[in-house]
């Protein structure tokens, strides 16, 4: 490998970094998936869901308000259904 094809230190760490990031959101959608799952009883159910825009999120689906950080609030959605 030559000198120029090295990842630096710095670029090292920051890919490190965005991988912890999209581990934490794939971890926390896996969660509030898996809440959904348990109430609604299916896969298909709990992707649909999902994908769908509720008015107590502000017309965001549950996956975009998870994306924006906003877990909590959707896992009490998911855990009312």
């Amino acid at each position: 490998m030559a000198d120029e094809d090295r990842v630096t230190p710095d670029a090292f760490a920051a890919l490190q970094a965005r991988f912890g990031q999209q581990s934490k959101k794939a971890q926390a959608y896996y969660t509030v998936m898996h809440a959904a799952r348990g109430a609604l009883k299916s896969d298909e159910a709990a992707s649909s869901w999902m994908e769908a825009p509720l008015a107590a999120l502000g017309g965001k689906s549950p996956a975009q308000a998870v994306a924006e950080g906003r877990v909590d609030e959707v896992l009490v959605h998911a855990r009312a259904l």
